[in-house]
Order: structure tokens, then sequence, then C-alpha cells
């Protein structure tokens, strides 16, 4: 084992281990170590040592282990758990006399602890939380009564396979395997979650947790096997608010208005921010959009044009301070081309006889995909008083755009068409009306 100078990263000594070969976890408390041994072909366990002495002598802590056990200590309590096992026992510890005495068991069959994976002690070793496949969840358990008292995360949304302890035990990381959210926040006392994020393209690995101050250092392992660290900043910060709104559709060639507010949780301001602004289209292609900032109010506001049809979105980040956690947003304009819809047709006509009512539909100045239709309404008013809408059949639009349909005029009066276009992927809506007096 060796020991690191974190400034200078040169290594201060070594410890001799070859006695209990492949060491694996560390449990640091004061000058005493406790290191958690043990290879895939034979028997793990438990070390001690006294790192005052200048050269450490290792001393076994209880009997033998499967596995390399995992490891906590804090207070006056060492916790070592069993690992690659289903009922997982946790072995709690006094180490307040100075050599280990077993406190007690927390029986892994009866809280169903299975293939534990990480372990954590608040500062005064009363309180332990664990990470396991099961039951799901990671679970909290009091050291002196050994029995559960709380649960963090839904149940089975991936596998637990790390926690870690921030701010002073106020809060809880939990890191999963193999779940849509790789970690997840929570408020230790409460149990509500606070902060989520995703890595999605690595697997975090077991006891791949640890707290910087308000930020949180991730260990992954990417599909080619590299090993990877993620910072996540500011995640034991106060969280801020981020929201914005943007029309739901836009025609090419338009700017778009997006309208948005940064405050805090509470709804008070934040000040003046600058923010981080992209446009995503839909291929991937991205572009920064420079210069937008939060007014004294939180609110801001941007205009940009959309350089195609499809859909667009805008992504908004603020990267946080010193006092408030980071926070982003995003929403998305369908962009479509402007359609035209003309109607023609007689300007009079007579009861009985046959009008006929053509037309033009063009979307983005070319016409329509193939087998568009229009719904054609006609009102008919009598001195000024309309009988009612009646809806005609269907109107087929030819290939070149062009439409006809024909009306018989049952009684005289001012004949009202209105025709409709409803649109499609790419193109906007229309309409167009045309008015006929019958005699």
């Amino acid at each position: 084992m060796a020991e690191i100078d974190t400034a200078s990263l040169a290594v201060t000594r070594r410890i001799d281990l070859s006695a209990h070969p492949c060491p694996s976890t560390l449990a640091l408390l004061g000058e005493r170590l406790w290191v958690g041994h043990g290879c895939d072909n034979g028997p793990g366990g438990v070390v001690g040592l006294d790192l005052s002495a200048s050269t450490p002598a290792p001393v076994a802590v209880g009997g033998e282990h499967l596995r390399p056990p995992v490891l906590a200590a804090a207070g006056d309590t060492l916790v070592v758990g069993r690992t690659g096992l289903h009922h997982a026992d946790m072995l709690v510890y006094d180490v307040g006399g100075g050599t280990p005495e077993l406190r007690g068991t927390i029986d892994g069959e009866k809280w169903r602890m299975d293939y534990l994976r990480d372990l954590a002690l608040t500062s005064d070793g009363k309180t332990l939380f664990s990470a396991a496949d099961a039951p799901g969840h990671v679970t909290r358990y009091d050291t002196s009564t050994l029995a559960a008292t709380g649960t963090y995360g839904d149940g089975w949304d991936g596998y637990p396979s790390a926690v870690a302890l921030g701010s002073g035990g106020a809060y809880v990381a939990a890191g999963r395997q193999w779940g849509s959210t790789d970690l997840t926040l929570y408020d230790a006392a409460t149990g509500a979650p606070m902060f989520a994020a995703d890595q999605p393209d690595a697997e975090l690995l077991p006891d791949g947790l640890a707290f910087s101050g308000p930020d949180v250092f991730v260990l992954l392992r990417s599909p080619a096997n590299r090993l990877l660290l993620w910072r996540v900043t500011g995640v034991a910060l106060p969280a801020s608010n981020l929201t914005m709104t943007a029309p739901a559709r836009a025609y090419a060639g338009s700017p778009v208005t997006v309208e948005g507010r940064l405050t805090r949780t509470d709804g008070k301001t934040l000040g003046l921010k600058p923010l981080a602004v992209t446009r995503r289209l839909l291929d991937g292609t991205k572009e920064p959009i420079a210069g937008v900032t939060t007014q004294k109010n939180g609110t801001f506001t941007f205009e940009d044009t959309p350089p195609d049809i499809g859909e667009v979105t805008y992504l908004v980040f603020w990267d946080g301070d010193d006092h408030y956690r980071r926070s982003s947003a995003s929403v998305t304009v369908t962009v479509r081309h402007r359609s035209t819809l003309t109607i023609n047709g007689p300007q009079s006509g007579v009861v009985g006889t046959a009008m006929e009512l053509t037309g033009v539909l063009r979307a983005g100045g070319k016409p329509p995909s193939p087998g568009a239709t229009l719904t054609v309404q006609r009102s008919v008013y009598v001195d000024d008083v309309s009988d009612g809408s009646v809806k005609l059949p269907p109107v087929s639009v030819n290939a070149d755009g062009t439409y006809t349909f024909t009306d018989t005029p049952a009684i005289a009066g001012r004949y009202s068409y209105l025709a409709l276009w409803s649109g499609e992927a790419t193109a906007g809506p229309a309409k167009a009306t045309h008015q006929i007096m019958v005699e």
C-alpha cells in the first residue's frame, strides 16, 4: 500500500501487505487505517494499521471473508460489509477503545441485502448508509440498534453501487448502475431527491463517489474499458430554477422570440447573470447564440431566425456560482414553410345551375405533398341571415397544386365558400374565401 503526498504527488512511504494479498478497500480514522483485502481465488479479510508507527504492522480484524469486504469508519465505529453474497451481512465494530470490538451484525437476510457494493458513515459513526443490488435503494441504518431507519430512491431504477455523504451529512449522493440516472442527490433527513444527472455512455463503478466541498466526483468506466473521472459541480449548493417559453410553431424566415426567467427555488431573483444559449437543429447541428443575460428581475429574452424548417431546440444553461447550483432548460419550436391558398369563381350565379370554383395551393412556394385534400365549408345568407355552415365533400388537390370543385345552389342568396388546408409536416395551414350572389 502506498502513502502519497497529495500536494507533490510523491510516494512518502509504502506499507508491506504481502501477507494479505489483493488489498482493495480502505477506511481511514485519524491515525488508524483499515484495509479490506482478498483475491478472486482465495479468502479475504480486514487488517488494521497504526499509521503513527514508522513501520505499521497489520493486525487482523475478525475472521475470513469470501471476497474483499467494503469498509466505513467514523466516530467510534468501523463497519465491515461482506460482498459477493446474497444476504450480505454488515459487521459493526466499536473502535473507541483502540481494539475493534464487535458490537453486532446488521443481518443481510433480515434487511434483504444482496450484493453489497459500498458503505458510508456519518462523522459521528451513528448512522450507516449502504448501496447494494437489493433492495434496490440506498438504505440508512442506526449503528447502535442495528436497525434500518430509512431509504433513498424509488426501489428499482438500476442497481445502487456507490454512496457518499456531503455537507456534514446533510446530503446523500447515490450512484447507480444500469439505471436511467447515474447520480442522485438526496436530502439526508427527508429522503427527498434534490438533484439528478446521468452519463449514458459510461458505467458508474462501485465505491465510485466522493464529495469535495459542493462538488461530487464520480468514477466511470467506458464501453472501451477506460476509466473516466466525472466532476459534477455544485450539487450540494441550493438549487436554482431556469424556465423558458417559445411559440410551439414558427415559419421559415421569421424570427422566433424566446423568453425565460432565472430564480432561486423560492422565486427570488439572482440578478444579472450570463447565460449560455445553444440552437440545435434536427440533424444535430449546434450553434451558440451569444450575448444573452438575465435582467435584474431574472428575466431574459432573445430572438433567433432558424436557418431551415424542422424542429429547432433552444438550450439555455446557467453555470451557477459560489452560492447556487447551476440549472438549465430547453424548448423546441417546429419551423414550417408558409402556405398560400387561393379560391376563384364567378361573382354571380343562378339557382339550379352548377358553379365551378378553382384555386391553387402552395406549400413553401411549391405544390403540396401528393394526396393533399381541402375542406370546403359553405354558408348561405338570405337577407344577411345565415342558414348555417355546410361541409362539402373533400376536394382533392392536383399534383401541380391546382384544384376544382362545383356546387349547385338550391336557393337564392349570398353564398360564402371557405377553403381550408390543415397543413403538413413541412408547411403550415392556409385558408381562402370567395362569395357568389345567386338569383
